[in-house]
């Protein structure tokens, strides 16, 4: 299981997140997530200047550091929703993304395709938006297979966006789509907010997801305040290991506070805890 903090650059400071991520340059970012206690990061990048993959490549062998996922959710803070009903911001959006599969492929890694597809879906009826939906994520497919990248799909709570709530509803464009390009992912918040149970939203995913975020719903990392968590992080790990979950988990900053303490605490925490119910 390899473990990384959620990162971006400086720029990202600008967008008033809805999380908290760790931001500085490309070596920086590396270097701090090694020096924290993870093996790297999930790196979440500019849609309007997306990094040259050789620069990325040489900060990660650096620091001795990976990214095995890109996150794409600065493209709808920055005005790039990937259904939007408007067929020229789709257009846009999509070649944004493109770029994205492109990086994200150099390392073999895979995108977290989430608040990317647009906040509110609107215009026309829910047949229409399945078809718009339709025809774009077969076309990232299609390119995700070419750039050597993986999508994952990534369910969110009704909060961040009004389409594909839940790892049932993920899991019927996953098959719908059936590209070896375009899986499933988990984010613990979902779980927690949009699922029958935490249990149900995991065994959903049907041994499929191989990423995870990992965070409470109070926005803080697991094992750093447990006198806050909503979630039962052990219930959640013993969930994960019977269904086989391999791959990785990115991690937010705290959202107060020195954010160096509580991230090295989290990283020990949770490699403590997987650890416990047996080697990944």
């Amino acid at each position: 299981m390899h473990f990384c903090l959620f990162s971006s650059t400086p720029d990202m400071n600008e967008l008033n997140f809805v999380v908290k991520v760790l931001t500085g340059t490309l070596e920086e970012l590396a270097r701090q997530s090694r020096e924290w206690g993870y093996d790297g990061i999930e790196f979440m990048p500019n849609p309007d200047h997306v990094p040259n993959p050789r620069q990325m490549e040489w900060a990660l062998k650096a620091a001795d550091a990976i990214m095995p996922v890109v996150n794409t959710g600065r493209m709808f803070s920055q005005g790039m929703p990937l259904l939007h009903q408007d067929a020229r911001v789709r257009t846009r959006s999509l070649e944004a993304f493109k770029k994205i599969l492109e990086f994200a492929g150099w390392f073999g890694a895979r995108v977290g395709l989430g608040i990317a597809r647009g906040q509110e879906i609107v215009g026309g009826d829910r047949q229409e938006k399945d078809q718009v939906a339709a025809d774009v994520f077969h076309e990232l497919a299609l390119h995700a297979e070419r750039a050597g990248a993986v999508i994952m799909l990534e369910p969110a709570d009704p909060g961040s966006t009004n389409y594909i709530n839940t790892v049932d509803e993920a899991m019927a464009w996953v098959d719908r789509i059936g590209s070896s390009a375009f899986t499933v992912m988990l984010d613990t918040y979902e779980l927690a907010e949009s699922e029958p149970s935490i249990e149900h939203g995991i065994r959903a995913a049907r041994g499929r997801a191989t990423h995870i975020h990992l965070y409470d719903p109070s926005r803080w990392p697991p094992g750093v305040l447990p006198e806050r968590d909503r979630l039962n992080w052990q219930r959640i790990v013993r969930i994960l290991r019977e269904e086989g979950f391999k791959g990785s988990g990115s991690v937010v900053l705290p959202p107060e506070g020195d954010p160096e303490p509580g991230c090295r605490k989290s990283a020990a925490y949770l490699r403590g805890l997987f650890n416990a119910f047996g080697p990944v």
